[in-house]
């Protein structure tokens, strides 16, 4: 059985009270969205059969004043995945999609085919038939209609789909920045999910590792990573997890890998993982440097403990209102009191995580590019902090911690010193 098999997720994953605020801060009556993940931060459904650029078959519509009543809509198809996988909205309606017949005429049970069997035990059940659409467009006008927004300043993920609609009295605005104002700051539900995510990555490392002997290449030991992620349980993204170019030799550069680089993994070189993938969609991000059959030595020793105490500074400092530059300053402060060379060369960078890795606002309220944004309690925030150098040089940490008032909380388990051999 795999340690981290699929189960039932929580009802509701999504932080409602804080995109009603984000609809207030912004003028908006509404909020419709249809992308894959916002569809599942806010309804708890994942469609197994979608690919990202297809026309998106279901959408969420939330009223500002009506929260508690959000409607979804799916696919006829999809209604049955709605029975394994609860989600707290209770008006769930359907449309005619792509697997009904074309070459015949529509008929009253067509919807019957795609119901399983025990649906009419289900409280929502009673409105399918009654809201079985032709296709989406009309299914969301009504729904729309239905929650007293029709008309006036409704933000949509998807600016396309709120034009598609054709609703004269309806304003369609970007509705990037209120979702991602709500999915910046977790829910207890959500903070789980991470932290399961984040063991399948720490977990998928050490087993990765534990594979290594002498004359691997780079593009085998992908491999051995790749794989122990699915035998967990979880999942990686073509073209693969990795994300950290290693530069050869004397060669200091800070690159990401094409994917097609390959090197042997020799004794001493320094690996740098920054790994990414997902389990119940929720991301896993991060890792730290890894010393092939040794441990770091010499200067690389040095940078590797000062590169602990700075990302140990930080944890401590990411606290509500701090801002990412005065983040920055901190950690570049403790290479300059533990008299590091080239402390301004060091990168110490910020994002939120979740569904995806930014899960940040672009711009505020004010229409204010959020570059330098700030804290704010329950924000899941992965601290990167890169010593440039050559092969046995370069130093990498990457922890995903969640802010407190009282500072940042670590997920990893395996502390902030470079993994050594095994």
């Amino acid at each position: 059985m795999l340690e981290y098999s699929p189960k039932v997720l929580p009802k509701q994953l999504c932080n409602i009270e804080r995109l009603v605020d984000a609809l207030k801060m912004r003028n908006l009556d509404g909020v419709v969205v249809n992308s894959p993940y916002n569809m599942y931060y806010l309804s708890g459904f994942k469609g197994i059969a979608h690919k990202s650029d297809e026309p998106r078959p279901y959408a969420v519509v939330v009223a500002r004043d009506q929260p508690d009543h959000p409607i979804l809509v799916v696919a006829d198809y999809y209604v049955g995945s709605l029975i394994s996988q609860p989600t707290w909205i209770e008006d769930i309606r359907t449309f005619r999609a792509v697997m009904l017949p074309l070459d015949l005429p529509a008929q009253e049970d067509d919807l019957d085919r795609f119901l399983p069997d025990g649906i009419d035990d289900v409280t929502w059940s009673a409105n399918l038939r009654c809201h079985y659409a032709m296709n989406i467009v009309e299914s969301c006008r009504e729904a729309l209609i239905d929650l007293g927004i029709g008309s006036g300043r409704v933000a949509f993920d998807d600016q396309r789909f709120g034009h598609q609609l054709a609703m004269d009295g309806i304003e369609v605005v970007d509705g990037y920045d209120p979702m991602m104002y709500a999915r910046c700051v977790k829910t207890d539900a959500e903070i789980e999910l991470l932290k399961r995510a984040t063991s399948v990555n720490e977990q998928a490392i050490c087993r990765a590792i534990k594979t290594w002997d002498r004359g691997m290449m780079w593009q085998d030991f992908n491999h051995e990573y790749h794989r122990a992620v699915v035998d967990l349980g979880g999942f990686v993204r073509d073209p693969g997890a990795m994300v950290w170019g290693h530069p050869c030799g004397a060669d200091s550069a800070v690159t990401l890998q094409s994917r097609l680089d390959d090197f042997e993994m020799r004794s001493g070189v320094h690996i740098l993982f920054d790994c990414h993938g997902t389990l119940d969609l929720y991301c896993w991000d991060g890792g730290k440097t890894w010393i092939v059959d040794g441990e770091a030595a010499g200067d690389a020793k040095q940078y590797a403990d000062v590169t602990a105490l700075a990302a140990t500074a930080v944890m401590e400092s990411m606290r509500p209102g701090v801002t990412i530059s005065e983040l920055q300053a901190v950690g570049r402060s403790v290479y300059r009191k533990n008299g590091v060379a080239r402390a301004d060369e060091v990168l110490i960078f910020f994002h939120g995580l979740g569904l995806s890795h930014m899960e940040l606002e672009q711009h505020s309220v004010d229409g204010v590019p959020n570059h330098d944004w700030r804290l704010v309690s329950n924000m899941i925030v992965p601290i990167h902090i890169l010593y440039p150098g050559d092969e046995h040089h370069r130093i990498w940490l990457e922890e995903v911690v969640q802010v407190t008032p009282d500072g940042g909380e670590p997920f990893f388990s395996w502390g902030l010193d470079p993994l050594i051999a095994v």
